[in-house]
């Protein structure tokens, strides 16, 4: 792409990721797990300023047990539930059993674990909910309630030099006497510096005031300026550099400095989750893994990746459990296929699209994506994945990066960008490093994680046998075992979509398919 053409992709996506998180263009949060004997879904609504209240709605989703009561408290990762407000009640919602809905203070920008707490007559749990506080817009004030404001500050101030005028010319002038010469021209010298005072303190106040909004301007959620390149060649590499100055980080083990950030951590296993969408959604698409060279940069091979401009999604995870996606647009030109060395690389050149009916394989088997119900702007949706056999038997899944599937839910227009997993929107590593933090694991591992937390993550998350006892991870896993997987999210925004579902089958393969749909307004 030459340098205009880069140029008005990157503005678009910049432009539109000023209503992002770790997603592009979606703040919501949707997770799965599970409170004691409890499956819960909680959908998280932040606000669009900070301090601001946060919606969140809670779910049961297991059908035998209903907790009766619900409570949920943020609780930023720095300080966990010691330094934390007391928790929220969250009332049932009328007419809709097992649901619960209640509004939290969020007061300033970071990394919250939301702790919701179930109890009932089959017991009490709580489960952790990572999200990532941050503002994403400023509030305008109406054009007339400037003016009014203005009006009543000038008001006030030349109110305030006409009282100490007044004073000074006539606070010890005995009663029925006049002014003379001399009071009068004392008393117009103590206006003049009580006005000079006051618009000193004006132009102070609205310098503090300009100093505070172009601060929380620049908290704005904005994207991670970054430079992708392809090599040319036979075997092709993409290097991604992060040229952001925010690109900071403290040292594992040593405290954060002015402007640092966490470390980098891996999430179910890999440091970076790169995915290259060719542009408008209906090309090609890649799940890439790449290798971090240095702080800044980092590469993979692009394999058998057609030529081809594609927008390019980074995701990361930090040891504060804040996830952060770095966005970027590439050319890819021709080239011999590369080695896949992660070896949990995906691709597909053209994903086989399931809108009328499910997709057919090479072998005969079949591929079929839907949704639980129409979608509505801002609520809670459930994207199933079922794979069958030629003979019509369900497809058992191999566990691919610590669970059941992958998919990414992407805007035609590259506004939207997310990456979904059987738990829902939110980074497994996050939330498991959330629960460490809690339990009073207040050290940095950076890449190390202990090798402990990473099996704990698959068993929470449905790989195998020990998430059978886990709930949501259970759903993940039984499902997996009858070709069946399973991803909730909320769709947020108007638009049309693209949903990619990529699964690994037992021989080793990942498969790809696509569904298309419209969110109306």
């Amino acid at each position: 792409m030459n340098r205009r053409g880069r140029f008005v992709s990157l503005l678009m996506l910049s432009a539109l990721w000023l209503t992002s998180s770790a997603h592009v263009g979606s703040t919501m949060v949707v997770q799965d797990g599970v409170a004691g004997p409890y499956g819960l879904r909680v959908l998280v609504r932040p606000p669009a300023v900070i301090p601001g209240l946060v919606d969140v709605v809670i779910r049961t989703t297991s059908s035998a047990t209903r907790p009766s009561a619900v409570t949920v408290q943020p609780a930023l990762w720095r300080y966990g539930t010691k330094g934390a407000p007391a928790p929220e009640a969250a009332p049932a919602v009328p007419g809709e059993p097992g649901t619960f809905q209640t509004q939290i203070w969020i007061m300033s920008s970071g990394s919250y674990a939301i702790h919701v707490a179930a109890t009932g007559p089959a017991g009490s749990g709580t489960f952790i909910v990572p999200y990532t506080s941050a503002p994403t817009a400023t509030l305008g004030m109406p054009d007339w309630l400037g003016w009014v404001l203005a009006a009543l500050g000038a008001f006030l101030v030349f109110g305030l030099v006409s009282v100490i005028g007044a004073a000074s010319r006539e606070a010890t002038l005995p009663a029925g006497l006049t002014p003379d010469g001399p009071r009068y021209r004392r008393a117009r010298f103590a206006s003049a510096m009580a006005f000079v005072m006051l618009a000193v303190m004006v132009t102070g106040g609205w310098k503090w005031w300009t100093a505070v909004e172009a601060d929380y301007r620049d908290a704005l959620l904005r994207p991670v300026r970054a430079e992708g390149t392809v090599s040319a060649g036979a075997e092709r590499t993409l290097t991604l550099t992060v040229t952001d100055s925010s690109w900071r980080f403290a040292k594992p083990g040593e405290p954060l400095r002015g402007g640092q950030s966490t470390p980098l951590m891996p999430d179910h296993g890999k440091l970076m989750h790169l995915f290259l969408v060719e542009a408008g959604g209906a090309g090609a698409v890649a799940h890439l893994h790449p290798v971090r060279r240095d702080e800044r940069t980092f590469t993979t091979p692009l394999t058998a990746v057609p030529a081809g401009t594609y927008w390019l999604f980074a995701d990361v995870v930090h040891e504060s459990g804040a996830t952060r996606t770095i966005v970027d647009t590439v050319t890819v030109a021709a080239g011999e296929s590369s080695p896949n060395a992660d070896g949990d690389d995906a691709w597909s050149q053209l994903p086989p699209t399931v809108n009328k009916g499910a997709a057919a394989l090479g072998d005969g088997a079949t591929f079929a994506i839907s949704l639980d119900k129409t979608p509505a702007v801002g609520s809670d949706v459930v994207i199933t994945a079922r794979l069958t056999n030629a003979d019509g038997s369900p497809m058992p899944l191999a566990p691919w990066l610590g669970m059941a599937g992958h998919a990414m839910l992407l805007r035609t227009d590259g506004g939207v960008f997310m990456h979904l997993h059987p738990m829902g929107t939110s980074s497994m590593a996050a939330q498991e490093r959330l629960v460490r933090r809690e339990a009073g694991d207040t050290v940095m591992h950076g890449d190390s994680q202990p090798a402990a937390a990473i099996v704990g993550m698959h068993a929470m998350h449905g790989t195998g046998a020990a998430s059978a006892a886990k709930g949501a991870g259970a759903g993940a896993g039984a499902g997996a075992a009858q070709g069946v997987v399973s991803f909730p999210v909320a769709i947020p925004s108007a638009g049309r979509y693209r949903i990619f579902v990529q699964v690994r089958r037992m021989s080793g393969v990942i498969e790809t398919a696509a569904l298309d749909l419209v969110v109306p307004e």
